[in-house]
């Protein structure tokens, strides 16, 4: 198994740690199941979070909220300029290098964090903080706010020296 809850230097100067130190850090995260912290609700037929994939994939925004609520970090949004889709995550700012943070852990290679943004950023893209009118927005697009950000909160307190910076 990786070491997980250490920053990794890789390549010349980047460092990660999470399930970034996992060969395959997506992958693990569709291993930790809702039904691990919860019961699914009643009407879980169209439930979106069976596995913490959803709050990296689906719900980025929910996670990221819950690492600001928690840890205090700058939540971030990352938009293509003529497209609607949209990651959110936050950033560290320490020792004159930029960290970003989303349910993979803590990265300071851009190139990484990318893997996923470029899903769904395909075009020219600008990286803004989130406001006031985009958490409204999904508070009003989302059915199950409460238990996405309930099942964020249990994931990040039990992997919690994966989102830390040391």
């Amino acid at each position: 198994m990786p070491n997980t809850e250490k920053l990794i230097t890789f390549e010349r100067y980047e460092e990660h740690k999470g399930f970034y130190n996992y060969s395959e850090g997506e992958k693990a995260l569709c291993n930790i199941m809702y039904s691990d912290f919860f019961k699914y609700p009643e009407d879980n037929d169209e439930f979106p979070y069976v596995s913490a994939h959803a709050l990296l994939c689906g719900s980025c925004n929910h996670f990221a909220m819950s690492l600001s609520k928690i840890f205090n970090y700058n939540p971030y949004i990352i938009e293509g300029k003529n497209d609607k889709s949209f990651h959110v995550f936050c950033q560290i700012y320490k020792n004159r290098r930029w960290y970003y943070v989303d349910a993979r852990g803590i990265t300071s290679s851009f190139d990484e964090f990318m893997d996923i943004a470029k899903m769904f950023v395909t075009d020219e893209y600008i990286i803004r903080p989130v406001t006031s009118k985009d958490i409204e927005e999904w508070e009003n697009y989302s059915d199950y706010n409460e238990e996405a950000y309930a099942f964020a909160e249990a994931v990040i307190k039990k992997y919690e020296n994966y989102y830390v910076l040391n």
